[in-house]
C-alpha cells in the first residue's frame, strides 16, 4: 500500500460487513481518514478498533434523510469535510416478480437507489458550499452491480435498482461536472464475502461457478484497485463511468 488516498476524508456506508468493511479497511490502509456508517453500531465499533485512530463510526439508516444529514455533521466534526463517498449500503432479495409484494419492492428501491441519491446529494451540497478548490477533489463512488447490465433471474427489483444506480451516477456526474465532483459507479460480479458464503457453498453457488467462464468467484480483494483508482487523484478525468469488475461472469 502506497498512500494513494492520503489526506482524504472518506465515508463508507454499509460498512458493518462484507464489501463495505473491506472498502473501509483498504481506504484507511492507503492513508484516508474513514467514517464507517451502518445500522449495526457494535460491528462498526469493532471495525474502528481494528483500523485504529483514522476511523470513526456513525450509526445511520441511510434511508432516513435526517440521519444522513446528521451523519455528515458527525463526520465533519471528527475529521473535517468529507471529500470521498462510497455509497455501498444495499440489499438484494430472492422473489419472483409475480409473488413479490409492493412493500418489499419499495424497500429495495429505497435503499439501493433513493438512499444513494440522498447520500451523494448531501456530500455534493457540502463540497460545493466549501468552494471550487474543495469540490474539485470530490469523489463519489456508487456501488452498483453487474445485475444492472444483465438479468439475474428472480431478483427483478434488485436488477432494476442497480441499473438505476448506474444511471443515477451518470446523471449526477453530468450535473456536478462544473464543480469538479467526480461521480462513478463500480459494478461487481459475484464476490465471496461473509454475506454470500452460505449461498456460494450451496447448490445455487455451485451452479453459478459452473456457468462462469473462469469457473471461479472473486474474493473481497478483487475490487481494491478499481476502488482506489476511482477515489484517487489519478481519476481526475474519470467521471460518469460504470466500472465493471466481474471476472467475465456477465459473459457466462
Amino acid at each position: 500500500m502506497t498512500g494513494r488516498v492520503a489526506g482524504r476524508v472518506a465515508l463508507v456506508t454499509g460498512a458493518s460487513s462484507g464489501l463495505g468493511k473491506r472498502f473501509a479497511q483498504v481506504l484507511a490502509a492507503e492513508g484516508a481518514k474513514v467514517i464507517v456508517a451502518a445500522r449495526r453500531k457494535e460491528r462498526l465499533d469493532d471495525l474502528v478498533k481494528e483500523i485504529g485512530g483514522n476511523a470513526f463510526a456513525v450509526q445511520c439508516d441511510v434511508t432516513d434523510e435526517a440521519q444522513v444529514v446528521a451523519m455528515f455533521d458527525a463526520a465533519e466534526a471528527k475529521f473535517g469535510l468529507v471529500d470521498t463517498v462510497i455509497n455501498n449500503a444495499g440489499m438484494t432479495h430472492a422473489n419472483n416478480a409475480v409473488t413479490q409484494d409492493i412493500t418489499e419492492f419499495r424497500k429495495i428501491m429505497d435503499l439501493n437507489v433513493t438512499s444513494v441519491w440522498c447520500v451523494a446529494r448531501e456530500a455534493a451540497r457540502r463540497l460545493i458550499h466549501a468552494g471550487p478548490e474543495k469540490s474539485a477533489h470530490g469523489r463519489i463512488v456508487n456501488i452498483a452491480s453487474m445485475a444492472g447490465r444483465i438479468v439475474i433471474p428472480n431478483v427483478t427489483a434488485y436488477n432494476t435498482s442497480k441499473a438505476a444506480c448506474a444511471h443515477l451516477s451518470r446523471s449526477l456526474a453530468r450535473e456536478w461536472a462544473r464543480y469538479g465532483i467526480n461521480v462513478n459507479a463500480l459494478s461487481p460480479g459475484y464476490v465471496a464475502t461473509e454475506l454470500t458464503e452460505e449461498w456460494l457453498n450451496g447448490e445455487g453457488g455451485a451452479k453459478t461457478i459452473g456457468k462462469s467462464p473462469r469457473r471461479r468467484i472473486m474474493d473481497e480483494t478483487s475490487l481494491d484497485e478499481a476502488l482506489l483508482f476511482l477515489c484517487s487523484d489519478a481519476a481526475k478525468y474519470v467521471t460518469g463511468t460504470d466500472v465493471l469488475v466481474d471476472d467475465a461472469q456477465s459473459m457466462g
